[in-house]
């Protein structure tokens, strides 16, 4: 498994002194422009959704402990 694990970190070294070697620009390649207005939507979302899943099993705990100490 070492084996293994060395030779795919040695490829993946060696990858960018490849791209070099051929001449490739893989450094430079043009990078692809999104709107900010998707950024921050992209953000606000991935916040919220977070959020409202760890609210929701906040909550959910909450009840079954409540459940729980009414049945004593």
């Amino acid at each position: 498994m070492s084996r293994f694990l060395s030779a795919v970190a040695l490829f993946l070294m060696s990858s960018p002194l490849f791209a070099a070697m051929k001449e490739m620009d893989a450094a430079n390649a043009p990078a692809e422009t999104v709107s900010v207005v998707w950024v921050i939507l992209f953000c606000v979302l991935f916040i919220g959704i977070t959020a409202g899943f760890f609210a929701y099993i906040w909550l959910k705990d909450g009840k079954s402990e409540q459940a729980g100490s009414d049945k004593q």
